[in-house]
C-alpha cells in the first residue's frame, strides 16, 4: 500500500518524533523513507541590514549533513532511505516536492502550538494536510514529550 514515505524535518527534536512512526510503517510495508528538509525563505533585505547574507550553498550543506545523520539512523533500522533539501515557503515546497514523484504517504509532526503562536506562525502541518493529495500521518508532539 505505502511504497514511498515522505518525512518532513526541520532540524528540531520535535519534528524527529515523527520518525519512529514512519520507520514502523516502512518496515511493515517494505517502503522507502524520503527525508525532506525545506530551508525557509528569509528576508534577504533584513539580513543585509543586519550585516548578514543568505548563503544557499552553506545552508544546503548544513541541511544535507543533518539529513545524512538521520538517514544513517533510519538505515540502522533496516529501512531504505533517501534525502532531499529544498528552499522556499515550507508547506508549498513540501506539496510541490510530493507532486514530482509518486509518494504514497506523508509523515510529519505537529509542533503542538496553540492559541496565539499557532495563529501568528500558521501551521505547516495544517497547510500540508489541507492541500496534499495523498494520506498524511500527523504525529502530535509538544515540548514536554
Amino acid at each position: 500500500m505505502y511504497k514511498r514515505i515522505l518525512v518532513t524535518l526541520d532540524q528540531s527534536e520535535l519534528a524527529e518524533q515523527a520518525l519512529p512512526h514512519a520507520v514502523a510503517v516502512a518496515q511493515h510495508m517494505d517502503a522507502v523513507i524520503e527525508l525532506l528538509l525545506v530551508v525557509p525563505v528569509v528576508d534577504e533585505d533584513l539580513m543585509r541590514a543586519a550585516g548578514a547574507a543568505f548563503d544557499w550553498e552553506a545552508q544546503k550543506q548544513v541541511a544535507e549533513d543533518y539529513l545524512n545523520g538521520i538517514k544513517a539512523r533510519v538505515e540502522g533500522e533496516d529501512v531504505r532511505c533517501t534525502i532531499a533539501v529544498r528552499h522556499g515557503e515550507v508547506a508549498e515546497e513540501i506539496i510541490r516536492y510530493c507532486g514530482e514523484i509518486d509518494r504514497t504517504l506523508i509523515v510529519m509532526s505537529t509542533h503542538g502550538r496553540s492559541g496565539l503562536g499557532r495563529w501568528v506562525y500558521g501551521s505547516v502541518a495544517d497547510r500540508v494536510l489541507r492541500y496534499a493529495d495523498m494520506p498524511v500521518l500527523l504525529v502530535r508532539v509538544s515540548e514536554g514529550d
